[in-house]
């Protein structure tokens, strides 16, 4: 028993095909949807084990310029946040301690903020990114481009937010 394929049935399989060649990406690997790979303003970066999340700088009304990220360390050796470097200037660092022991975070800004980190006179505007190098005691120096913003929005309060200690 043979069987023709119809006028109706090619068109069928036509409109198939071509369903499935609309719905694939011409771009492959190269998709500008598949490379997205920062969905906060803050950066990320990593050291060793110790992973820095959301890092950012907010910019004030008065100029200082203020870090936001969360530092966590998953190794079992611990080590320490050294010094913190926000556009070529060395950061005021304001914490009980800046020992990082394992899968004990340091934040900076926030409910849960146990550090702070700051500049007094940023010459950068918000909207740009300026250079921000963090060292530690034992790890390698991990240096970001992170963006800065206005005091505005979420962080419009940011001044009680800020750990004080």
């Amino acid at each position: 028993m043979s069987r023709t394929i119809t006028s109706k049935s090619k068109k069928i399989i036509a409109a198939f095909v071509a369903a499935i060649l609309m719905t694939g990406c011409a771009a492959g690997g190269n998709a500008e949807t598949r490379l997205i790979n920062q969905v906060t303003d803050g950066v990320e970066g990593e050291s060793n084990e110790i992973q820095v999340r959301n890092l950012l700088v907010v910019k004030q009304v008065d100029g200082t310029g203020v870090l936001i990220g969360t530092f966590i360390n998953w190794a079992d050796d611990g080590d320490a946040i050294s010094s913190i470097t926000i556009d070529g200037q060395p950061a005021v660092l304001t914490a009980d301690s800046l020992e990082l022991k394992k899968n004990t975070p340091i934040t900076f800004v926030g409910d849960i903020a146990n550090a702070d980190a700051s500049v007094a006179n940023m010459t950068a505007l918000a909207g740009y990114r300026i250079p921000v190098v963090v060292t530690f005691a034992k790890a390698a120096p991990i240096n970001f481009d992170a963006l800065i913003v206005t005091a505005d929005g979420i962080y419009t309060d940011i001044e009680n937010m800020r750990f004080k200690a």
